[in-house]
């Protein structure tokens, strides 16, 4: 890796742009390299036997001695949940983040079986980094989590913004507003770069306020006849804190079903993030002895995943919940570009058990984290930088939120689309991308085994498309002669 002259700056995405997921960004100043965040994606409905995707850090390896730490915004499965797979990778760098992020992230690190080996290093929102040449202030900023930050990345060749994911909510539920005071300061300085979330720059106005799935859930959970069951993500704090709100206020009592939402639920109520009313939460093991209308149950699979709780419930597969007629079910969450079709067979098959499903589009039961065009439109205009890079967007999405900055007054030539792998190089009187390093995508299945390699997922497409069929002879070893057989097994290719 060349040495950087004075004055200069590279942004490299190794995900998160014309994707939504596996969010990982590298900044270069001199012979230094910072990371911000290290996720995951689901994977596609064709790669079969592939449990997550990650970013492909081939040229992060290459220069892992130049590599400082990993810096992270939030506790989202997007931005944190590649750690477990890369960070081995990269001689266990540190990695700084917010508590709730850390503690989320420990429990994957633990399941790996290398927590001991990594250096965690807790950061709130008065601090400041010092991380090689680049110092870094954390900003709060409004999400569907607790604990998200955009982060201030002050270099020798000037001063990054790097929003995360972030919205702007005037009664969030935790109480603690987007710190746009901070950022107006910090931006009067000077900015050389914006990297800003897009997810939802299409959406005209403003995103509203999570109140609203409050409301939401107390007027369902008021009317249910019996059970509610509520599906998000298992890193939904928000979510988790209006579903015991509204349990609270109707007299009923909350269990958390499934182990990633129980770790979650567990760790975010012991540190603080979820306040649970003593004697309102009870063990999953012990749904069945509640009374079904005095009862709320948390689980995952809002995404249609095959072996979540909502998945299994759906497919009368789970140990400890099965589908009642009563039952009412809540998907809290929209399904993620690509998802589309897993999350309605589940709906489809839970509808067919009798249960009564409501998603957005009959009830407001979901709000996005992150903010709509107004919203980007605002942080744009408060942070004015130089030049103005889309992440965290497919591509249309990244089109569009230039199209919207040059609507604004940028230039052209300083609003940037970029593709995974793309160098882009900043100073003060231009911007351009010079290289394209080595990147992608890694398949990961949760045999251990490592990648996933093409032909590997070549073969499991043709057997899941065309089947096979094996041929079984028995030979005479010293004639040659057939003694048995043949024997023909097909499976998946004709009915025998």
């Amino acid at each position: 890796m060349e040495t950087l002259p004075e004055g200069t700056l590279r942004f490299i995405p190794l995900g998160g742009v014309g994707e939504i997921g596996k969010n990982m960004y590298a900044y270069q100043v001199r012979d230094q390299i910072l990371v911000v965040d290290c996720g995951l994606k689901f994977p596609d409905d064709d790669m079969f036997g592939v449990d997550v995707v990650v970013p492909d850090v081939r040229w992060l390896i290459e220069n892992k001695e130049a590599v400082q730490a990993i810096v992270l915004t939030h506790g989202h499965e997007d931005h944190i949940g590649g750690l477990a797979h890369i960070l081995p990778q990269l001689d266990n760098v540190p990695v700084y983040g917010p508590k709730l992020a850390l503690g989320l992230a420990k429990g994957r690190l633990s399941e790996r079986k290398i927590l001991g080996q990594v250096t965690l290093r807790e950061f709130g929102p008065d601090d400041i980094l010092s991380i090689g040449h680049f110092t870094v202030e954390p900003i709060r900023v409004s999400h569907s989590i607790p604990d998200s930050f955009a982060l201030a990345i002050r270099t020798p060749a000037g001063t990054m913004i790097h929003t995360g994911d972030f919205k702007f909510d005037q009664t969030p539920v935790d109480g603690l507003l987007f710190d746009v005071a901070k950022l107006a300061r910090i931006s009067e300085e000077g900015v050389l770069g914006l990297v800003s979330d897009t997810t939802n720059v299409e959406r005209p106005g403003f995103v509203p306020s999570e109140q609203i799935v409050g409301q939401t859930f107390d007027r369902i959970i008021r009317e249910a006849p019996g059970r509610v069951i509520i599906a998000s993500f298992a890193s939904q704090i928000h979510r988790m804190q209006m579903a015991v709100n509204s349990a609270q206020k109707f007299g009923r009592k909350v269990a958390a079903v499934g182990r990633s939402i129980q770790t979650n639920f567990e760790f975010a109520s012991s540190a603080g993030y979820l306040q649970v009313p003593e004697g309102i939460r009870i063990r999953a093991e012990d749904t069945g002895s509640v009374r079904a209308a005095e009862l709320v149950i948390l689980t995952t699979g809002s995404q249609g995943e095959p072996l979540a709780g909502l998945s299994r419930m759906a497919n009368d597969d789970h140990r400890q919940v099965r589908i009642q007629e009563n039952d009412t079910i809540i998907l809290s969450a929209s399904p993620i570009p690509g998802n589309e079709d897993a999350v309605w067979r589940v709906v489809n098959r839970l509808i067919e058990r009798g249960a009564n499903v409501i998603y957005d589009t009959i009830m407001p039961v979901h709000v996005s984290g992150h903010g709509y065009s107004e919203e980007l439109k605002l942080v744009l205009n408060i942070v004015n930088p130089r030049y103005a890079i889309p992440v965290h967007g497919e591509a249309r999405m990244l089109r569009r939120y230039n199209v919207i900055a040059q609507e604004m007054g940028w230039r052209k030539e300083d609003t940037f689309h970029l593709s995974i792998g793309d160098v882009l190089e900043l100073n003060d009187t231009e911007g351009k991308v010079v290289d394209r390093i080595p990147s992608g995508a890694v398949l990961v299945d949760s045999s251990g085994s490592g990648a996933i390699h093409e032909v590997v997922l070549r073969d499991r497409q043709h057997l899941a498309e065309d089947g096979f069929v094996v041929l079984v002879v028995g030979l005479n070893r010293e004639t040659g002669e057939i003694v048995s057989g043949p024997e023909i097994l097909s499976r998946g290719f004709v009915y025998m």
